[in-house]
């Protein structure tokens, strides 16, 4: 039987930002003036992004346009477009508030419909599947709504948590380059972890 993801195409663009929601979450696209005013406190400190592949969130002075580059506009319509969702806990009236980290999706490849998943999470909330409600609702949106053919994510090989939310998201690790960046005068290892949509539809048909 042949479904939708069997058949390549381009990506589904263009698509403007939108509210998500879990069963205890609401994802939330984030502004620029909401990002450059550091809008999770935790996002400054350094046991939180140890890891990640992007400067500490200090935007005082920051004047070089990286941080212009990393969080998206409101609309994804060609290659290096994205997202970036503020996640936070669902209040009973509906609302949402105590942020616990953030989301971000960019597209990589329109013609090959390729898209990059990137995660901070506030450690506090390890252990609670909610990193793991988070990104499954961006996954989806990847595959349902931009029509992506794969997505993937790529991060320091050192960092275990995230390494084991790729696996639980049944992504596989497709490649480990090694001595790929400079941080902090060392070299260290990428490991790229991915699912395609066939894959990510057979996970979901599997409940």
């Amino acid at each position: 039987m042949t479904t939708a993801y069997d058949e390549p195409a381009p990506a589904t663009v263009p698509i403007d930002a939108c509210i998500l929601t879990t069963d205890r979450l609401v994802l939330r696209p984030l502004t620029l003036d909401e990002a450059t005013a550091a809008h999770g406190p935790f996002h400054k400190a350094k046991s939180v992004v140890k890891y990640l592949r992007w400067e500490v969130r200090d935007h005082d002075g920051e004047t070089d346009g990286r941080i212009t580059k990393r969080l998206a506009g409101s609309t994804i319509s060609r290659p290096g477009d994205g997202f970036v969702w503020a996640v936070e806990f669902k209040q009973a009236d509906g609302s949402q508030g105590g942020e616990i980290g953030d989301v971000s999706l960019f597209a990589k490849s329109i013609r090959n419909a390729q898209f990059e998943i990137g995660w901070v999470f506030h450690p506090a909330i390890h252990g609670r599947g909610l990193a793991t409600e988070a990104t499954t609702a961006v996954i989806d949106l990847a595959f349902d709504q931009l029509g992506a053919h794969r997505v993937f994510a790529e991060l320091d090989s050192r960092n275990e948590a995230s390494a084991r939310l790729c696996e639980i998201l049944g992504m596989r690790q497709e490649a480990l380059l090694k001595d790929r960046e400079i941080v902090d005068g060392e070299w260290h290892d990428i490991a790229i972890y991915a699912v395609t949509a066939s894959e990510w539809s057979e996970r979901k048909a599997r409940g």
